[in-house]
């Protein structure tokens, strides 16, 4: 062998030697490589995750809601389907004397003697009176004296005070026309405390008394007669009476009756004085 091929034969030992010497260390910096790229260290930019419990917030209240009703009687098909009733059964029909009210009227149903008619609906406000009125005095139903029970609704419905006094006025000049020649006002019935809280059950007593003092201004200008006294067994202070009712609004036998008498006994006075 020359002394150049020895020479070049060295060389490449030596170098493949180096190459050896240095693969293991090629192969961890891939590796670390490899980590890198897949675990992206955390930036200044980003919050570093905190291992200790949050304090826990404080809870806040449950705000109620506000509830807006109003009366849309006339245009459900049931109440339609009962006013229609009522005509088919009042048509051209004179009466000695009339019921208009709301469910607590309603619920004394059709007991007040011959020659009377309870036409109260349950959920009737002064807005829905009207257009039942309109309806009866269409099917020439006459009524010697009217009773009005309205006004419970009212103040629970979103209906302001001047449309209340002139919902109930055109009231009174409805039953007047067909035939009354005397109009009794039954001020608005109170709940108990419970339920004036209620919403959807009941308005509030001080709306209650606001509703009140319009029917009795009302009476006062139209001429019409004020009926309260007898049927302030109902109530104690200006609640109702909790053994006198069912849910807080509506009342029960025993409240029925005392509401039942109470009528008998002002269409008994009546009747003796149109004599």
């Amino acid at each position: 062998m020359s002394k150049s091929s020895f020479l070049a034969l060295s060389a490449v030992l030596v170098l493949m030697t180096a190459l050896s010497a240095i693969a293991p260390t090629l192969t961890e910096a891939h590796t670390l490589g490899d980590k890198l790229i897949t675990e992206p260290m955390l930036t200044s930019q980003e919050p570093i995750p905190s291992t200790t419990t949050p304090p826990p917030q404080e809870q806040q209240p449950v705000q109620q809601p506000t509830f807006l009703r109003t009366d849309e009687l006339p245009f459900q098909p049931w109440w339609q389907e009962k006013v229609k009733s009522q005509v088919s059964t009042t048509h051209t029909r004179q009466y000695d004397a009339c019921l208009f009210g709301d469910s607590i009227s309603s619920g004394l149903g059709n007991t007040l003697g011959n020659g009377t008619f309870n036409f109260a609906l349950g959920g009737m406000s002064t807005v829905s009176l009207i257009e039942q009125l309109k309806i009866l005095t269409s099917a020439k139903v006459k009524c010697n004296t009217a009773i009005i029970a309205m006004g419970t609704n009212d103040a629970d419905y979103n209906i302001t005070n001047d449309n209340f006094v002139k919902n109930l006025k055109s009231s009174i000049a409805l039953v007047k026309g067909m035939g009354a020649t005397k109009v009794f006002l039954i001020p608005a019935f109170y709940s108990t405390l419970e339920a004036s809280y209620n919403p959807l059950l009941a308005g509030s007593i001080a709306r209650v008394e606001e509703i009140n003092a319009f029917i009795r201004q009302v009476a006062a200008g139209q001429k019409a007669a004020l009926f309260e006294e007898d049927i302030q067994a109902l109530y104690q202070g200006q609640a109702l009476k909790k053994t006198l009712t069912t849910d807080g609004v509506h009342l029960n036998a025993e409240g029925k009756k005392i509401y039942r008498q109470a009528l008998l006994k002002l269409l008994s006075v009546n009747l003796k004085r149109c004599q």
